[in-house]
């Protein structure tokens, strides 16, 4: 398998670099600055970093015409600060334009390519929905749902391909690296960890093992359906997640922070990815019987804390 992937440099390239090499795939990773990313993972016969600019040609193109597969990462952080008018546009930018480009030259170049699979988010959906929501949820009005909803139809030029294309609907993924465990660890060490808000909104998550093995399905095993939830199926609400990190780490989740505070410090940004959330329900993966490395929040907390592999 020959696999492209955009926006290697994050969270989810990183970890499915490592997990495609050791499956023995042939992986062009596309970075902005790509001989920062050669440092920190080095080249290897199987690896090779690409230089990737948003509407510039490269030889990341040549690699596009000799791949099984793109996997569409890129975007900026939606946590990376308050959601400013600049801030933004940076966030539409990365994920709309260069999605839109990226899809473009796919079907200019490589209008044959078997599979593309692009990240979207469960920021999608309405969040005023009470019942768990499956990939036909309604979308919902938000920025981050206005945003998702575009990032998606960016790559609607493939449709007039003969590409397989997959949107991935990812809730929080967890990972030993994620900025959310980043975040926790050193504010529950010095015992002032807790809940955020209210501590009712629910949270779905995945863990990064889990993201990586469904990439992997796709790849093999082609869905009839092209949406496709990536949360795992214990979804809780935020009480529940910040006790189970506790426990993870073995201290208490005594300290709530009020959301009046989440609001001061981030505005935005904090009322639609701290304050709020919805119950996501993984049902295209259940219909495909796909058996979860991490079905609940107790078990990945305590694999990502203790960097520990699922038997």
């Amino acid at each position: 398998m020959r696999i492209v992937i955009a926006g290697a440099s994050g969270l989810i390239g990183r970890a499915l670099i490592s997990y495609f090499l050791d499956m023995g795939y042939r992986v062009w990773a596309l970075s902005r600055r790509p001989e920062r990313m050669r440092k920190k993972i080095p080249e290897t016969e199987k690896l090779t970093w690409l230089c990737w600019r948003n509407g510039d040609s490269g030889a990341w193109q040549m690699a596009l015409k000799q791949s099984d597969a793109v996997i569409n990462l890129m975007g900026a952080s939606i946590l990376g600060g308050r959601w400013t008018k600049k801030r933004k546009d940076i966030l539409y930018r990365s994920r709309v334009d260069g999605s839109r480009f990226l899809a473009e030259t796919i079907k200019k170049d490589h209008p044959g390519l078997p599979v593309y699979i692009q990240a979207s988010a469960i920021g999608f959906y309405d969040n005023d929905q009470p019942q768990p929501v499956d990939e036909s949820g309604s979308p919902g009005n938000s920025f981050l749902a206005r945003l998702t909803r575009d990032w998606e139809e960016a790559a609607a030029v493939l449709s007039e391909s003969k590409v397989t294309v997959y949107f991935l609907r990812l809730g929080m993924v967890l990972a030993p690296d994620s900025l959310v465990v980043r975040l926790l660890k050193p504010v529950f060490y010095i015992y002032k960890g807790g809940p955020v808000g209210n501590g009712r909104q629910i949270v779905s998550w995945i863990h990064i093992d889990d993201v990586c093995a469904i990439c992997d399905l796709l790849l093999q095993r082609p869905f009839q359906k092209r949406v496709v939830n990536l949360t795992a199926p214990g979804a809780v609400d935020m009480d529940h997640f910040a006790r189970a990190f506790g426990r993870a780490v073995n201290r208490p989740s005594w300290l709530r922070v009020p959301a009046w505070t989440v609001r001061v410090l981030f505005g935005e940004m904090g009322r639609e990815t701290m304050l709020s959330g919805i119950r996501v329900s993984p049902e295209l993966l259940r219909e495909k019987s796909y058996r979860f490395k991490y079905a609940d929040i107790e078990t990945a907390f305590r694999a990502v804390v203790r960097k520990k592999k699922p038997s």
